[in-house]
Order: structure tokens, then sequence, then C-alpha cells
């Protein structure tokens, strides 16, 4: 990239979130002519869809998602069994922003050239999160795809499928000011962003130099290697969030922190007539960030806007809820609260200059 160009952006790696967000606007449109005449269920976000069963009080709940371009880091690393907690635990998330519970997973992964045993390490790695979770995988198929993928590249995705009753459902609908906001830390980049980050770090699809480049252990990541840093998996926080529901504790809303960064993802659940003020000091940010910004020249609100910035999944409760679940969940941070609003801006984070 030039000097002229200006800073780098995730656009100008091949992310365009504007152009996502029209593309999106318009699929809605065509998704939406379907709905008419059947149960489905409108669930909160847009995380993922719900269809109500024709008996009883129970939706089915489903999403679908990938890996992303975290593949092409993951087949230089040889983190197979990564690759495939990783899909797990991004559909799981976006599962349970709904109060759904997991129940079963399917898997699909496309490729060239990948060995026998790559494979089955990928699957190995969807099988043990799918065993975390308490998950059946109940299906999977994989496409050999000479010419689309590169030799010894891959492409995965899945699909995550829930159960969720009325009384169970997140109710947005039900927050207000002085509710509580909890955060629970990414670890990284969890699935998202690695488009900007590659083109960052500088790595350009040429095999040798791209695995030099994640091997290098620069002094910010305190003896982990780059690699070792961008492959690390996605977390799964149905585990946590399975805590919360045995404790009796009322989760409003919820906002699984992926493209889009957390602006982008905790709007979606905030109710007009509110805003989320999210105090961006009050969580030690992973070092990774810092280094990507840095090899990037990337402005803070870029990066705010392409990554998660350390926080994969934020909660919202009432003051006395909240207080609840910080002592049943210490891994919870308190991240902000709501505030009554009558403008159009849903979140503002608060702590920093963009």
């Amino acid at each position: 990239m030039s000097k002229n160009s200006g800073p780098l952006t995730y656009a100008k790696s091949g992310v365009d979130l504007d152009a996502d967000s029209r593309r999106t606007e318009r699929i809605i449109q065509e998704v939406s002519k379907t709905h008419p005449g059947t149960l489905v269920d409108n669930l909160p976000g847009g995380f993922a869809g719900g269809i109500r069963l024709p008996q009883g009080n129970q939706t089915l709940v489903a999403c679908t998602d990938g890996v992303g371009t975290k593949t092409l880091l993951h087949s230089y690393s040889g983190t197979f069994q990564s690759a495939g907690a990783d899909v797990v635990a991004n559909n799981v998330n976006d599962l349970i922003v709904t109060g759904a519970t997991p129940v079963a997973f399917l898997d699909y992964i496309a490729m060239s050239g990948l060995s026998e045993d790559s494979v089955v390490e990928i699957v190995k790695g969807v099988s043990d999160a799918c065993l975390s979770d308490g998950l059946a995988l109940i299906s999977g198929e994989t496409a050999e795809m000479p010419g689309i993928y590169t030799t010894g590249h891959f492409d995965l995705a899945g699909t995550a499928i829930g159960l969720v009753s009325e009384l169970d459902k997140f109710r947005i609908n039900e927050i207000s000011a002085n509710d509580v906001l909890l955060g629970l830390h990414s670890g990284g980049l969890m699935t998202n962003g690695f488009s900007l980050a590659r083109a960052a770090i500088g790595i350009s699809g040429e095999k040798l130099h791209d695995i030099e480049l994640l091997q290098n252990r620069p002094s910010t990541l305190h003896g982990k290697s780059v690699g070792e840093v961008l492959t690390w998996p996605h977390p799964s926080f149905w585990n946590l969030f399975k805590k919360i529901k045995e404790a009796g504790i009322s989760i409003k809303g919820a906002a699984h922190i992926t493209g889009g960064g957390i602006g982008g993802n905790l709007s979606r659940v905030i109710p007009d007539g509110c805003v989320a003020i999210v105090d961006v000091t009050s969580w030690r940010r992973d070092q990774i960030f810092n280094y990507i910004q840095e090899q990037g020249s990337i402005e803070l609100e870029e990066m705010f806007r392409a990554f998660n910035m350390g926080i994969g999944m934020i909660v919202i409760l009432s003051e006395l809820d909240s207080e609840l679940a910080l002592e049943t969940v210490p891994e919870f941070v308190e991240l902000g609260k709501i505030d009554q609003s009558d403008g159009s801006q849903k979140v503002i984070l608060s702590g920093v200059t963009l």
C-alpha cells in the first residue's frame, strides 16, 4: 500500500462493512417474502432465526456461520482442531443470545488437496467442541473443490440448532435505564476481522513468507508467536450462560461481538429510547489488537469497528441481577449501563476518542 493511500481500513483489505449493511437490508427483503403464513418467530438481534413448533410452546432456533479467512492461518499453522472449535463456538454464541439452549450441530468442509489427517482433525475439533457444549453432531458434508480453493486450503461452516421456550426468551423490550452491561473476554479476534489483520501484518498468500510472519514472536505478545495468538480458538460462552440460568438470573438481552465490533452488534438489541454507554477502559485490551493497529497504522475508530477489541459477549441485566451474575460468574466484567435516549444512537463508547 502506498504512503499516500491513507490509513489501512477494513474496506481496503477487502471487507466493506457499509456495503455489507446495504446488502443485508436487500437480502432481508427477499428472506421476509417466505415468512407470511409460516410459524416464523422473530427473535431479537437477528443473530439466529426461529420457527415455532406446531405443538407446545417451544421455538426451534437455528443459525449458520463460518470461520472466515481465519482458515488460511489455520492451514499455515496446522491448527485444524482449533478451526473445528471455532465454527462451533461462533454458531453457538449466535444461538444463545436469544435465550435458546443448543442441542445439535452440522458442519460443512469445502477444500482442495487437504490431507486426510487434516480433515479428520477438523472434525475432531468440531466433535470435541460439541461434547463440551452438550450438542449432538448430527450430520455434515465434505466437498473437494479444486479450482475454487488453493491446494491445501479449506472453508468451514456450520449450523447450530437449539430450542427456546417462551419463558426463556430474552426480552429486549424490557431493557431500561440503569440496567447493567456485563462482558466476557474474547481472548483475541475470535473469527472476525482477519482480512484486516492479515493486511496489517503483511500476510499475502505466499506460503513461506506468511509462515515466517506467523512464527514471529514480538515482545508485545509476551513470548507467544503471532500465529499462536491469531489462531487461538473462538470461545464458547454457553457453559457460562448455563450457570446464569441455573442461578435463576434473568438476562434481558445479549450480543455476540463479531463483525462490526461492539457498536455494530450491541446496537442490534438496544430498544428505541435507550442507549448503551460502554466504558472501554473497564477491561484490559489483548495485546494482539495493539500489535495489529501498530503494524497496519490503523485508526482507533476503524479498530473498534472491525474487531471485538477484547470483549466477545455482552449481556444486559437489571442492577440486582447483575450483582448476582458477577458473584456467580467471576469471568464477567462490568462494562457500563443503559441510559435513556431521545436520539438514534444506540451505543456510545466512552473513555476513548474516536
